[in-house]
């Protein structure tokens, strides 16, 4: 069976140093380091290899949630977004 794609691309991202993280439930932030030029290369090319993600926005953003790796905002209009393809 093959690894959720989403989950793939997170892990790699976290692993080589990238501070991914949602923002509560609409949206997401991905900073590598200004001052770590490796690390900066290691997160482009990831992100270049895995190709267009804008199709796997909500997924990201849920599974980011999952792991922890969220700022809370507090919002009273916020429509959670569901893990539709977090299997």
């Amino acid at each position: 069976m093959n690894r959720n794609p989403v989950a793939e691309l997170v892990d790699k991202l976290i692993e080589v140093g990238c501070d991914i993280r949602a923002i509560g439930t609409v949206g997401y932030t991905l900073v590598d380091p200004l001052d770590d030029e490796e690390v900066s290369a290691r997160v482009h090319a990831i992100l270049e290899d895995f190709g267009p993600r804008d199709h796997l926005f909500g997924d990201i953003i849920a599974y980011l949630n999952t792991l922890g790796r969220v700022v809370p905002l507090e919002t009273h209009d916020a429509i959670p977004l569901p893990p539709s393809s977090l299997h």
